[in-house]
Formats: C-alpha cells, sequence, structure tokens
C-alpha cells in the first residue's frame, strides 16, 4: 500500500513539473537545455518537456511579410524614400540555427539592417529620373541583394516589392516645374507645326494659282479666241452707246425710244 502510495506521487510529481506544447501547421518547436540549443527543428506536433531546464520556441516556417520604410540617395545624390516590403520564409529544417546564431529577435537583427543597407545600395546605382522609370530593375537590384544577404541565416527571400517611392519637397516641385516646361515646349512645337502645315497649304495654294495663271497667259498667246471668250464673259449684254473710229459714230439703238 506504502509502495502504491509513493508510486502515485511519484507519477504525480512528473505530471505537474512536466511542461508540454504544441504547434500549429507552419510551425516547428526548437528546444535549447540549459542554454544549448538542441540540433534539430521539431515539425508541428505535441511535445513534453521538463520546463525546469528546457526553453521552448515557437519558429512559424510560412511565408511572412516584413515591411521597411528605407531611405537612400540617388546617383546624383537626391533623397530617396521607399517603403519595401519583403516576402520571406524560414528554413523549417535548420530554424534552430537561427535561434540559436541569432535569436528570435532575427527581423530587427538580421533583416532590417539587410533592407536598409542593400536599397542604399541599389539606389546609388540610379540617377533620380530613373528610380521611377526603372523600377523594375531597382526591384530587381534589391531582391537578388536580399538573397544573398539572408541566405547565409537559412532566410529564403520569396519576393520583394516597391510599394511607395517618394522624393525630397524640393525635388517635387522641381519635377512639376520640368513637366510644365515639358508641357509649353510641346505646346510650342504643336503650333510650329500647324503654321508650317498652314504655309505648306497657302504655297500650295499659290503656286497652283500661279501655274494656273501661266497656263491661262500661254493659251492666250495660242489662241486670242479665248480672249475674246474672256471678254464675252465679262460683256452685261448692253452695247456701247458710241462705237468705230472716224467723223461718223454709231447712233445709239435707245434713242427712238
Amino acid at each position: 500500500m506504502k509502495t502504491l502510495i509513493l508510486l502515485t506521487s511519484v507519477i504525480a510529481f512528473l505530471v505537474t513539473g512536466c511542461g508540454f506544447t504544441s504547434t500549429s501547421p507552419g510551425e516547428a518547436v526548437v528546444f535549447s537545455r540549459f542554454g544549448d540549443v538542441a540540433p534539430k527543428c521539431y515539425p508541428a506536433g505535441f511535445y513534453l518537456y521538463n520546463p525546469f531546464t528546457t526553453s521552448v520556441y515557437h519558429v512559424d516556417v510560412k511565408v511572412q511579410k516584413f515591411e521597411v520604410k528605407a531611405d537612400a540617395s540617388s546617383r546624383d545624390l537626391q533623397d530617396v524614400h521607399t517603403a519595401i516590403v519583403v516576402n520571406f520564409a524560414i528554413d523549417g529544417n535548420q530554424c534552430h540555427e537561427l535561434i540559436k546564431n541569432v535569436g528570435v529577435a532575427f527581423a530587427q537583427q538580421i533583416i532590417l539592417p539587410a533592407v536598409e543597407e542593400v536599397t542604399k545600395a541599389s539606389t546609388a546605382l540610379f540617377p533620380v529620373e530613373k528610380v521611377i522609370q526603372d523600377r523594375p530593375k531597382l526591384k530587381k537590384e534589391i531582391e537578388d541583394g536580399l538573397k544573398a544577404r539572408l541566405s547565409p541565416y537559412w532566410i529564403t527571400v520569396q519576393a520583394v516589392s516597391i510599394t511607395n517611392i517618394t522624393f525630397s519637397h524640393d525635388f517635387g516641385r522641381a519635377i512639376e516645374q520640368k513637366q510644365v516646361e515639358e508641357q509649353n515646349v510641346q505646346r510650342a512645337e504643336f503650333v510650329r507645326q500647324q503654321a508650317e502645315k498652314e504655309g505648306q497649304r497657302q504655297l500650295a495654294l499659290a503656286e497652283g494659282q500661279a501655274k494656273a495663271n501661266r497656263l491661262l497667259q500661254e493659251s492666250l498667246k495660242s489662241s486670242p479666241e479665248v480672249l475674246q471668250m474672256k471678254a464675252l464673259d465679262k460683256w452685261d449684254g448692253k452695247l456701247p452707246a458710241y462705237m468705230g473710229s472716224g467723223s461718223v459714230p454709231f447712233i445709239r439703238l435707245d434713242q427712238g425710244k
């Protein structure tokens, strides 16, 4: 009887002094016993452990999102402010190495400074007017740089997005002024082209009229009948009061009326 009571007491002590943890799909567990990280990542499941000697770390191994507002300078030393979104995932088989070498605050200790540094280095490759025009190239530069920087820590960069780009207030005003000047130049060029087209039209009309006059003169020289026809076209149908030469005038036909 005493043995049973003792055994029951031992089991109760072990049960009450035993910790347990469970994880959801997409999570891994890392155990640390007396500060020594176990050389293994445990998949999702239910685990018992000694809470007096063991610490438990839950690691999200799904794709995660990390947002950073990074300031940089272009190649021509203009201020560029960007909002960067990094989608990344932790290697579920090596997450214990990340906990061992970096700790649970890896996002602030590793990802944040990497994004800031890579963004500065990548933005400096582009003049300021190309930062927006060549946005896909800038995005690829940042993405490739982050993959190289984070892969030694068992962090895989899935994608990088540049969600916003802004410039300094003075440069923004300069861009607006430049756009206004470009619009004025385009408007002046349009007016010039219209004037040139109108000049070409007037020239074509003048050349056509000159050609017509030249042809008319040539036809008059070659055919006097044409001149007579032109005179008849202009005649109003009334006979002149006097016609002929000499001392005998023609009498007006309407005198007898």
